[in-house]
């Protein structure tokens, strides 16, 4: 009642007025009095980006990347993260560990124990092992030329068992010879055995005899300590090598297929990936710019003035691209590939931003002097960009806290870039505007026979003041006529029911969504990865995988109860569901124990250590292979003392019920053994454990950041959309857009993982572009008008620039389809469905969704909130001294 009051009265009386109103009304002063600035500072804000842009190339000088998967692709603080560290600091005492597999296949992927198929893979494996060279350091070989015989310390003979298990079986009467027991997973030559399970995978046992008859893959494995950092260098270019020798193989090579996996061959392929999208960035460059070339024409301006305008239009993003790089380098965050998806969004928002900026000049009074045309511009424009940029910059900074470093890396870059952006946008490419103006004065002023624009309608102050205060809005032609069919209860019941359907198919699609990891979606479908993964997915991982387990804190092991504490360990794992048994577990004192016996009944304290130094130093005996999975404590005078820390392995089989989900179910169970054996510090390592720990992540990851980032954007919307009825339709839309988004990219074939969760984050920011600038320019026209009246408006305002915008960005990531990668493709479909389904609800669900909330007449005897009354008083007070300051200039 008090605020009725208030309204009736005549007096110049200031109401109370919300945060967020204030807000938007300083927002819109700011940008005004940086118009102001900007128009007569060109130069400083022209040249000052530039600048920016060159010096901040210094910060390549401490580039670096990060393409380790197992640390971008799980948790920071999962626990495969502390597994790697524990294996980390075994292996580092000696230089880290280096690895390499090559699986080596038929061509028809049939028995590689044919003769001619597993001679062949004999002599590749002699080739690698002793012939396969690179040049080195005369230090390491005097010839200059190393193999990996040469590099490798500690056990380098792993693959010997090939060699023999074909000396054997290439004999059929060896093959039956009691001494000589081909059988899977362990092989046995006399008293010695060689678990085969880790070399061989597609076994069949022949039924009758129990021996293997028949094996589709063989492994060869290259492990070995890099000792120092020139021996390590020589181990990277003996790795390069031997890619390129793999890729190579086949063309000198009939029967055989050969394929490598490792650290190094990962995160080239990842790189890889990433680094494909750089030559289609020209391409989406040259779109975009023709794209505001052709739909930003305006009439009896020259060519040249499109030309520069849109070549200006793209060079404010380029430049934002380019500091962002810079500028995070500098300060030490490191290059994923996953980030060079980041420039083709920066295209697509700036161009986004200039849009906007040009259709808000084209709708300035053109008999107002152009330092007025600028700041009404920026007035106009500035708080449309601050809040798409705003909830834009808030979304992915959400995704900055998340634990995942891939995804917390991509949204820093995208986030650092938007805001970069949209500095750049309000001042480089506003003091551009601010000269070609100036310049195309200066061209009518040389030549006044040049007729009037046509093209653009002024927008009269007075008229417009004058309709607001009397209550009359423009009419907008076919706009106010859309917007009245929109306001037929029969539409909008249709639109509802249509809306109804979508939701339908959107939340079926969302519970069909499927957890799930895969290296295949990290690297292009032409990687040599996929063929690994197929070899890994298909035959090793359902036949037999190994878990390493690390004992940190052993006890003395010359005490016969600790020996058989060691012992019980060990068969805890072996017991486990899914383990092959004992037949495949690797570990050194049960060996010791065995050859120990053969010499001493009796052993003391003062025996046991030195026949184990003794033992571990006889490569004739077999304790010389055990020495990588050992370390000894030595006392001052070098003698053994005790047994520092040490690792064994044992393997798992899974068969036909081989999943993503039963291995996250045996690594929570391995861990889980582990947990039970604190006292001797045990740790289980697996290569592959970050994909369980993702899996077991990702899910309440992606539903907490999406809840926060969604309320995030509605208090964002909040501060800057000052109105109840504003606010809760395009937070309706907002969620209707990811909703589908989400739905649908799950009916199109993806999962969810971390790059589709990047790319929720970038929906939901994306989708506020499409809700947010409508719902501003409904909220900021008078109250006095009625809804289509002002949804009229708002869709003049802005509706065209919006389609641009999307229309462009489509543009801009279409050469994006043309590579044939996961990862480029979920990008893709993201963008295309967000930008398809933001632009039906922008045009079409949203506008029906604020008549049906808002007032369909302006008829003052309707109930109407005090926070709309409290909007219209400030809109009429407004109006008023507007129309004084406006009969003061005039006078």
């Amino acid at each position: 009642i008090l605020l009725i009051g208030i309204q009736s009265l005549s007096l110049p009386f200031l109401p109370m007025k919300s945060p967020g109103h204030v807000l938007s009304l300083k927002i819109r002063h700011f940008f005004k009095e940086t118009g102001y600035l900007v128009y007569r500072h060109p130069h400083l804000f022209f040249w000052i980006p530039i600048l920016i842009t060159v010096g901040s190339v210094i910060g390549f000088l401490r580039f670096h990347e990060e393409n380790r998967i197992w640390y971008l692709y799980s948790p920071s603080s999962a626990p495969s993260h502390y597994e790697h560290q524990v294996a980390n600091e075994f292996f580092n005492d000696r230089g880290g560990k280096f690895w390499l597999e090559v699986a080596v296949t038929a061509r028809d992927m049939g028995n590689v124990l044919r003769r001619e198929y597993l001679d062949g893979i004999v002599d590749l494996t002699s080739h690698l092992q002793y012939n396969f060279t690179v040049p080195c350091d005369i230090s390491i070989s005097p010839n200059g030329q190393c193999s990996f015989d040469t590099l490798c310390t500690g056990q380098c003979n792993e693959n010997t068992v090939i060699p023999i298990f074909n000396l054997i079986y290439r004999n059929s009467s060896s093959r039956l010879h009691p001494n000589f027991r081909l059988t899977y997973p362990t092989m046995h030559l006399y008293n010695d055995e060689f678990y085969v399970g880790e070399h061989f995978a597609g076994v069949e046992i022949n039924k009758k005899t129990s021996r293997i008859s028949s094996v589709k893959v063989i492994m060869l494995y290259f492990r070995t300590d890099k000792q120092n950092e020139e021996i390590s260098a020589t181990l990277d270019r003996w790795e390069k090598n031997i890619f390129q020798f793999a890729a190579n193989f086949s063309l000198s090579h009939p029967r055989l297929n050969m394929t490598c996996n490792s650290d190094g061959m990962i995160a080239q392929e990842v790189r890889r990936n990433g680094m494909s999208c750089i030559p289609y960035f020209s391409i989406s460059v040259s779109i975009v710019f023709c794209f505001i070339l052709f739909t930003n024409r305006r009439e009896h301006f020259s060519c040249d003035h499109s030309i520069v305008m849109a070549l200006l239009g793209v060079m404010g993003p380029l430049m934002a691209v380019g500091t962002t790089f810079c500028v995070l380098a500098l300060v030490g965050v490191p290059f994923n590939s996953i980030t060079l998806v980041m420039p083709f969004l920066i295209i697509g928002v700036g161009s986004d931003d200039v849009f906007i900026i040009i259709h808000a000049c084209k709708k300035t009074d053109k008999k107002a002097p152009l330092e007025e045309q600028i700041a009404e511009t920026m007035e106009e424009a500035g708080p449309s960009i601050t809040v798409t940029s705003a909830t834009n910059i808030l979304s992915f900074g959400i995704g900055v806290l998340t634990p995942t470093p891939a995804i917390s890396i991509f949204c820093l870059y995208t986030a650092v870039g938007v805001a970069i952006d949209f500095i750049y946008q309000l001042t480089f490419f506003v003091a551009a505007l601010v000269y070609e103006e100036k310049r195309q004065e200066r061209r009518k002023l040389e030549d006044e026979e040049k007729p009037p624009i046509k093209g653009v309608t002024p927008i009269k102050k007075e008229e417009n003041n004058n309709n607001e205060v009397e209550g009359k809005a423009p009419h907008h032609g076919f706009i106010s006529t859309y917007t009245k069919w929109l306001s037929k209860w029969e539409i909008r019941l249709v639109l509802f029911l249509v809306l109804c359907v979508y939701w339908g198919v959107s939340l079926y699609g969302c519970k069909e969504m499927e957890l799930r990891m895969d290296t295949t979606h990290l690297v292009m479908k032409s990687s040599p990865l996929n063929d690994v993964a197929y070899v890994y997915e298909r035959f090793l991982w359902t036949e037999g995988q190994l878990v390493m387990v690390f004992v940190n804190k052993v006890p003395d092991l010359s005490n016969p109860d600790n020996q058989r504490a060691m012992l019980s360990l060990v068969d805890s794992f072996e017991k486990l569901p899914y383990s092959m048994g004992r037949n495949s577990t690797s570990f050194w004192l049960r060996h010791f124990l065995y050859h120990s016996t053969l010499y001493h009944n009796n052993k003391n304290a003062f025996e046991f250590y030195p026949m184990l130094d003794q033992w571990m130093q006889d490569s004739d005996g077999g304790g010389a292979r055990w020495n990588d999975m050992v370390r000894l404590n030595r006392g001052h005078n070098g003698s053994v003392i005790g047994v520092d820390k040490f690792i064994f392995a044992t393997a798992c089989t899974m068969g036909d019920d081989a999943s993503w989900n039963l291995r996250a179910t045996l690594q929570h169970t391995w861990r889980d053994e582990a947990s039970r054996w604190t006292k001797y510090n045990v740790t289980v390592f697996q290569s592959y454990s970050f994909y369980v720990d993702q899996l077991d992540s990702i899910g309440s990851t992606t539903l907490s950041t999406v809840i926060v980032a969604a309320l995030t954007m509605d208090l964002a919307c909040f501060l800057m959309i000052p109105s109840a009825s504003s606010i809760v339709s395009s937070s309706v839309a907002m969620l209707s857009i990811n909703v589908g988004v989400f739905g649908l990219l799950s009916l199109w074939g993806v999962n969810l993982d971390p790059i589709s969760m990047c790319t929720t984050l970038m929906s939901i920011g994306f989708s506020v572009d499409f809700t947010a600038h409508i719902s501003y320019h409904y909220y900021r026209n008078p109250l006095s008008w009625s809804s289509d009246e002002r949804l009229a408006d708002a869709l003049k305002c802005i509706g065209w620039p919006m389609v641009q915008a999307g229309i462009s960005t489509l543009f801009c990531i279409t050469p994006l389809a043309l590579i044939d990668s996961y990862m480029v493709r979920v990008f893709v479909k993201t963008l295309v469905l967000v930008i398809g389904l933001g632009l039906l609800h922008g045009i079409i669900f949203l506008p029906a969704l604020l008549l049906t909330v808002g007032r369909s007449s302006p008829d003052s005897s309707k109930t109407i909130h005090p926070f709309d009354i409290d909007v219209s008083i400030e809109t009429s007070f407004n109006n008023n001294t507007a129309l004084q300051t406006l009969e003061q200039e005039k006078k």
